[in-house]
This record gives structure tokens, sequence and C-alpha cells, in this order.
């Protein structure tokens, strides 16, 4: 057994926002370890637990750069901001991305690898932890939001080609379903979702508020991003949106959520 990949594989999963239940099962099955081993590396870690309290509205009160677009609809919080990234980081991360593709998933009260015919894009994860590039593009992400970096989570790629889609969805855990204790468990529900379009797609392939009857056309370098919480934590329903499908051309978007708390 390899004591320090093990701390260091449950450090990258804690500043990554993998689910507990999933970190667990993966290091104890690759490393052979038995339930006190694991629960022994765990108090090593010395992870925190969930805050009493979590100030939901300081969460959502952000100050954002001049020249942010604020779509004015009542208690939800949506914003786009144009150039964010140059042509030259477009390239490239679509460039890194498609070396790690492979068939999105969606979540599950296992957090196991299921696919869905609700859900037909590719998706890479875009770790910066071995890569001073992409910790850059994940902090410049940061940054800007002005949140915790160790709330956020690993950067990902979603590459849908003509036709692919995810149909509507939220980003938020519904309090309501199973699998809400899996994936809230360590780092709590998700607030804030910053997207980036990392090209033009020439018809199709917008970002549709069906809600908010609110369509957003992809174009390069632009970011999309958007609270899937009320100011009192509670989810806004109003955020439910679908990855309409291309129909010229491929689209590429990264996406980084944020979360309600760290465990570091």
């Amino acid at each position: 057994m390899n004591e320090e990949q093990v701390i260091y594989e449950l450090m990258r999963a804690a500043v990554g926002g993998v689910s507990k239940v999933q970190t667990l099962s993966y290091i104890k099955n690759a490393h052979g370890l038995t339930e006190k081993q694991l629960e022994q590396f765990l108090t090593f870690c010395d992870f925190r637990s969930k805050p009493k309290q979590i100030n939901y509205r300081k969460l959502a009160e952000r100050v954002f750069p001049p020249g942010t677009t604020y779509y004015q609809y009542p208690f939800t919080q949506i914003y786009t901001f144009d150039d964010f990234l140059t042509p030259e980081d477009c390239q490239l991360l679509m460039k890194e991305s498609d070396k790690t593709l492979r068939p999105s998933t969606v979540s599950n009260v296992k957090d196991d690898v299921v696919l869905s015919k609700d859900r037909t894009s590719k998706t890479a994860d875009l770790h910066y932890f071995n890569s001073p590039y992409l910790n850059q593009i994940d902090n410049k992400i940061t940054s800007f939001m002005g949140l915790n970096p160790f709330t956020g989570e690993i950067m990902q790629t979603q590459k849908y080609e003509p036709g692919q889609y995810y149909k509507a969805h939220t980003d938020y855990f519904h309090p309501l379903t199973r699998e809400y204790k899996t994936y809230t468990e360590w780092m709590g529900q998700r607030t804030w979702t910053f997207m980036l379009y990392l090209n033009d797609v020439q018809e199709g392939g917008e970002t549709y508020f069906k809600h908010l009857k609110l369509k957003i056309k992809p174009k390069q370098g632009m970011a999309v991003f958007w609270n899937n919480l009320y100011k009192n934590g509670l989810p806004n329903l109003k955020t439910l949106h679908e990855a309409c499908p291309p129909i010229s051309g491929n689209k590429y978007v990264i996406t980084k959520w944020f979360r309600s708390w760290s465990l570091i």
C-alpha cells in the first residue's frame, strides 16, 4: 500500500467535488484497504465537517466587473460576460479536452457510471492538480466569481456533436431525491454554475432556460453564469435549463460548479 498515494487521491477528490461514496469506494478497492484503514486515512486528512450555518445570502451577493450583462428576472441571477477567454485559450482547451472524452453520465444514488438517453454528449475532466495551465484557467474563474477556490468542483468540458443534447435539468441537487445525500455529504449543495463557450455554433446549441423563455446562443470565449439557489439557500426551479443540440458543427463548453462549503 502506498500511503502517500492514498492521501494524494483523497485530497485530490476533496478539492474536486467528487462524492464521498465514489471516492471511498474507489480508494478502498484500488488499494485493498480495510474499513479501519480507510477511516484512519480520513482522520489523517482531517476534512472539515458541514458548518452549522451557511450564509447563502453572502454567497449570492457577488460583485462582477464592468461589462457583465445581467438578465433581469425576479429573484433569479443569470449573467453573461463576453471574451472571458481568448480564441487561443479556447483552441487549447478544446484540444486538451479531446484527449480524455468519455460518454456523459447522470447523477444516481450510488454515483455509479450511469448513461441516459436524456444526455448524449461527451465529457472530459480538466483537473488542475498536474497542469499549471489548467490551474491558471481555474483560478481565473474563481477570482472572477470571488468565491472560495476550495468550494469549486473541477472544470469539465462537454462536447456536443450535431444532434447531441442534454434535456431539461437542474444543476442543484434536489433535496427530495435519494441521491441528495450522495452528492451533498461532502461540500454541500451546488450554488453557482459558471459555463464557458469554447466555439461559435452556426446553428442550434443554445442554452435554454425554459421557465424564463431565455435562449443564450454560444459565442466563443463568452461566459454564462448563474446562481442555482435563492438567497435563502432554497433551490431555484427557474434555473432549469437544457443544452439544445447543435444543428451544424460541434459545440464545446466548459462548466465549473461551486458548492456551499469546503472540505479543506
